[in-house]
């Protein structure tokens, strides 16, 4: 049902109701004043009749006289006087000009159902009886209640019909309003609708023009965002690559050397030569097992298990002092590691990784800080602050790969904001909230 309908369906329900309990109280109105009406008229007429009665006495013609007493009645609207006498048919007045009548079930609900008044003459053979005749009352008051009645329903179909434009035409955005939420459901977010009609729906559609906007304004960073990972995945595969190259292929060029050479001493019998070229053998294994356990550090962080929480963040900084020493690092890890739970620590872990590599390769800093600490118990803050630059193309936006860092925080609720320095570097605030168990630290 649409809400046009079940407006209309309501406003009428409501004039209905309200015409039937106005008819309600009209009826009972109507029937009080009548039986207050027929009464009176009722008393009336004993009165006069009494008074007649006491003349008769004195009168020379008393048939005459009662003759002329019932006819006085004669075109009451309200009562009927009836002569009664021994040995004749009784003589009744002549009642008001009928009307068109009430319906048999109006005139019952109307009809006040009065006794009749006996008045008896002194002689007692002779009596006038007055009977209540609310039959013209009750016809006027059908034809008022008939015509209010009508007054009313036209009236009130009127308005429904009135409603029913007004309705038609404020709702008309709301039309509009739903083909652009298709548009918006089927990808368009360009959709917008017109700001017309009431104000309520006027505001309404500021807030949709404003949402479709921001739909669009996100549908533009996820595309960027998406062009970020697949840069960044780029930049991590030829990263990878770089490095088995450099650091595998020489020790695998060399241990194949050495081979061959152990086959060539030991075809010459040259025992101790053909050792030596296998602890060389040896010597590169060894050396490419521990590059195999850097590279799987950067693709999964096993010091985290193998030396602790605040250890592997030293670990990661100790390996970036490796290859530059002349970077000054300051790190300050303010948490105790039974603190933070596992995927907690990872995510950390992981943002200072990110970190200390984008700084390190983008922004090429002469300082770089890390500061781990717990905020009011519950919300781990990481923050990597460097004093490094954007690059060539500086407009104010880190062109960093950091979309990975966002991500995992998202997962775990958290959030990251970077900040430019004064007058040079970066800064990375990463929070992110811990479990309800973790309580405040002990004050220092």
């Amino acid at each position: 049902m649409s809400l046009r309908l079940r407006v209309l369906m309501a406003i009428a329900l409501v004039l209905i109701l309200g015409a039937a309990v106005g008819s309600a109280l009209a009826t009972w109105d109507a029937r009080r004043v009548l039986r207050e009406e027929l009464q009176a008229a009722l008393m009336g007429g004993r009165q006069t009749v009494r008074s007649a009665f006491e003349d008769l006495p004195r009168s020379d013609h008393p048939e005459r006289d009662l003759n002329q007493l019932v006819a006085t009645f004669n075109g009451n609207r309200h009562v009927i006087a009836i002569l009664r006498e021994p040995d004749r048919q009784p003589i009744a007045s002549v009642p008001y000009r009928r009307v068109l009548g009430a319906p048999a079930a109006y005139r019952a609900l109307l009809d006040p159902q009065l006794d009749d008044v006996v008045v008896n003459a002194p002689s007692g053979s002779t009596s006038i009886v007055l009977r209540a005749a609310p039959d013209n009352d009750v016809a006027d008051s059908w034809r008022q209640f008939v015509g209010a009645l009508t007054v009313t329903a036209a009236v009130g179909l009127a308005g429904v019909v009135l409603v029913h434009l007004l309705i038609g035409r404020a709702l008309r955005p709301l039309g509009a309003m739903g083909a652009a939420l298709a548009r918006v459901g089927g990808g368009d977010y360009g959709a917008r609708v017109e700001l017309k009609g009431p104000k309520e729906l006027v505001r309404l559609g500021r807030s949709f023009n404003r949402m479709t906007g921001d739909l669009a304004e996100m549908r533009r960073r996820t595309r960027v965002l998406e062009e970020q990972v697949l840069k960044l995945q780029d930049e991590e595969r030829a990263d990878l690559a770089r490095d088995l190259h450099d650091e595998f292929g020489p020790h695998l060029f060399a241990a194949n050397i050495d081979a061959s050479m152990i086959g060539q001493a030991l075809a010459a019998g040259k025992t101790d030569e053909a050792l030596k070229h296998a602890k060389s053998i040896q010597a590169s294994v060894a050396r490419m097992q521990r590059q195999v356990r850097d590279i799987l550090a950067r693709l999964r962080p096993a010091r985290l298990t193998e030396l602790g929480f605040a250890a592997a963040i030293e670990d990661l900084v100790e390996f970036w002092k490796s290859r530059q020493p002349d970077l000054d690092f300051r790190v300050a890890v303010l948490v105790e590691e039974h603190d933070l739970p596992e995927a907690i620590q990872e995510v950390a872990y992981r943002v200072v990784q990110e970190g200390l590599s984008n700084a390190i390769r983008h922004g090429k800093p002469r300082r770089i800080e890390v500061e781990l600490r717990l905020e009011a118990g519950h919300l781990l803050s990481v923050r990597i602050a460097d004093d490094g630059f954007a690059g060539p193309q500086d407009d104010g936006r880190p062109r960093f790969g950091l979309v990975g860092m966002r991500e995992r925080l998202e997962a775990v609720g958290g959030s990251l904001s970077i900040t430019r320095g004064s007058p040079r570097g970066w800064t990375i605030l990463a929070q992110t909230p811990l479990p309800d168990r973790i309580k405040d630290p002990a004050p220092a």
